[in-house]
């Protein structure tokens, strides 16, 4: 590595630790974490780098510690998700299939409320949905594998209607192209029956499934504006998928989200020890504390939670359960919808950018009959600038602004999903774990 060039300190430097004689810093950019001698930090602060053994200069530049003096790393930010979000050369494309929006819950901060809750995919549009898809692999020789989602409304109260014929057909067609897929779900559960599970899982390649508990008993039946006996329901078939998945050797994950407020956290953490203790919980299950917000149309809560809550709460039920910390890694976009590979299917072959828009006509950017349209929503959707908070924040590479439909819909107003002094908390954590194990 060249080390001849005038450097500078990165912008995304943080300090996570100052103790004894050594200072450990966090590279958000890089996603690096180095630890310091003071002397070292020393030249640091003073930009004394000629003073620096020329071996430990190349390793701090190869961490991101250091970077050319000219480099404009926020540009540099900016232009790699541009590259990300526009270019057609990438090898995966992703769908979002709402086979139905129609429900058997209602849930009182459902993103979807306002809009028609009946009707499902027909046949006709399950046939121009895989015109569609061939001729997008017949016209992207670099795609390599296609990823779909099943969403809703409840998607499984579409099985048979529509999952099962349009997920062997776009199976048929992917293996025909010489192309892999790979199917998740996102469903509340209710309808994840035994008998569906051999289709889904040794026959549809299925490899994630998501499902949502917001509490246990009498709490989940209030908050799903449903009965108790729903709730041992869900959780009976959440179980027995576990078991059936470990059992079978099928290499799938389940994701178990858990909505919370500042109401039902204690009630969460309960549910999540109950289930844990049951005979059929095994590996393949996976907890995940999330954040209720207030989208569109939805019902006003009087008990969402801020930023700086939420991260004590997820924190505090991250070591409750024993669970590993994850290192918050750099990323290019903050996710998928904000890419050229990545759309939402309606049930009327509608195109959509991001799953919240799934059946408001206003904001579709096409259909499968026609294509892409760009039109304004699209155009502003995609080329949305980053908030000058954002542009100025030294964790921007770890969340990117955060959920570009959020910001959208808000006037280009972000909340934070995260506090840096929580990230620098978390990061701490994750190190700890890494030199104990």
């Amino acid at each position: 590595m060249n080390t001849d060039h005038a450097w500078k300190l990165s912008y995304y430097n943080l300090i996570i630790d100052n103790f004894n004689d050594v200072v450990c810093i966090w590279n958000t950019k890089h996603g690096s974490v180095v630890q310091l001698d003071k002397d070292i930090y020393s030249c640091f602060e003073k930009n004394f780098f000629d003073s620096i053994p020329s071996s430990d200069l190349a390793s701090y530049i190869k961490e991101g510690l250091l970077v050319p003096q000219d480099l404009d790393e926020q540009q540099e930010i900016l232009f790699t998700a541009r590259q990300r979000q526009y270019s057609l050369g990438q090898s995966s494309l992703g769908f979002v299939i709402a086979p139905t929006v129609a429900c058997n819950f209602r849930c009182p901060y459902c993103f979807e409320q306002g809009i028609d809750r009946c009707g499902y995919m027909s046949k006709e549009t399950q046939r121009l949905f895989i015109d569609f898809l061939e001729k997008l692999l017949h016209n992207n020789a670099n795609i390599k594998n296609v990823r779909i989602t099943w969403f809703g409304g409840e998607p499984l109260l579409a099985y048979d209607s529509v999952i099962v014929p349009l997920q062997s057909k776009i199976i048929a067609l992917c293996h025909k192209m010489n192309v892999t897929v790979a199917f998740s779900i996102i469903t509340n559960g209710y309808f994840l029956t035994s008998e569906k599970l051999d289709f889904l899982f040794k026959i549809g390649q299925t490899k994630f499934v998501q499902l949502t508990l917001d509490g246990s008993g009498e709490e989940y039946a209030k908050r799903k504006s449903t009965s108790i006996d729903a709730f041992y329901r869900v959780v009976d078939n959440l179980l027995n998928l576990s078991d059936y998945l470990h059992k079978n050797t099928i290499d799938a994950k389940i994701k178990v989200r858990l909505n919370v407020d500042n109401d039902n956290y204690e009630d969460v953490k309960n549910l999540a020890l109950s289930l844990k203790s049951d005979s059929r919980f095994c590996d393949n299950i996976d907890f995940s504390l999330e954040r209720l917000r207030k989208y569109g149309h939805c019902q006003e809560l009087q008990s969402f939670c801020t930023t700086e809550e939420f991260e004590h709460l997820k924190y505090d039920f991250n070591s409750f359960l024993e669970k590993s910390f994850k290192f918050p890694e750099p990323k290019t976009v903050f996710c998928g919808q904000h890419c050229m590979n990545v759309f939402c299917v309606g049930i009327n072959g509608e195109l959509y950018k991001c799953e919240h828009d799934i059946g408001i006509q206003k904001h579709a950017v096409g259909n499968i009959r026609n294509g892409l349209t760009y039109n304004k929503y699209f155009l502003d959707f995609m080329d949305l600038p980053l908030p000058k908070k954002c542009l100025s924040c030294k964790i921007l590479p770890v969340c990117m602004g955060g959920c570009p439909h959020r910001r959208l819909m808000n006037n280009n107003n972000t909340e934070c999903d995260f506090t840096i002094n929580n990230l620098i908390k978390v990061v701490k954590h994750f190190i700890s774990e890494k030199e104990v194990n």
